[in-house]
């Protein structure tokens, strides 16, 4: 299947993080943490979260409300809002389709 016909998986976060979420790793995921109020100790769980199911192939995208970005270190892909994911994710499908 060509990557521009899979669907994007859209997982929402809860806390605690559960680390079985994922069950399909060869697939783009938004998770979606906007709902949730992000402290260190989240970060800190997310990152080994998405150590374990990092992927060049595929895209990760954490949604989290614009309060809590600055959280985040400069490595890991995190944006405001789902529509923003989503044409992240969509510009990372044309760059790995052009070889970049």
């Amino acid at each position: 299947m060509d990557a521009f016909d899979q669907p994007i998986q859209s997982l929402v976060l809860n806390s605690p993080l559960e680390e079985d979420l994922v069950t399909d790793l060869k697939q783009d995921y938004i998770f979606d943490a906007s709902t949730i109020a992000i402290n260190e100790a989240y970060v800190t769980a997310y990152r080994a979260f998405l150590g374990a199911i990092e992927s060049e192939a595929y895209s990760r995208v954490l949604v989290v409300q614009n309060k809590f970005l600055s959280l985040f270190p400069e490595t890991l892909v995190v944006v405001p809002t789902l529509g923003e994911a989503q044409d992240l994710i969509e510009m990372e499908r044309i760059e790995r389709d052009l070889g970049f």
